[in-house]
């Protein structure tokens, strides 16, 4: 994996669309929108802890639904602007 790594990196024009692509994912618009997203999780599960529903037994699974499920939904909130029926078909 390293090796191929190496390979693609010695290419500049995949080095410049990476170069971009963490460019890109440090816009202060997505960094906001993720910072909202982590702190309403943070916030959940410090009240799921306190009442007794969450422990760090579940940490795992949570950081899977956050980084697969939860982080893929706010990308797709476009989708409620530009379907009229976006609620109603669901």
């Amino acid at each position: 994996m390293l090796i191929i790594i190496a390979l693609l990196w010695c290419k500049k024009d995949i080095r410049d669309s990476f170069y971009q692509l963490i460019k890109t994912f440090f816009h202060k618009q997505i960094l906001t929108v993720l910072g909202f997203a982590v702190v309403w999780t943070s916030i959940c599960i410090v009240l799921f802890y306190e009442i007794g529903v969450w422990s760090t037994d579940n940490l795992k699974t949570t950081l899977v639904w956050v980084i697969t499920y939860a982080f893929v939904t706010i990308f797709e909130t476009h989708k409620i602007k530009s379907s009229k029926y976006y609620f109603k078909s669901q």
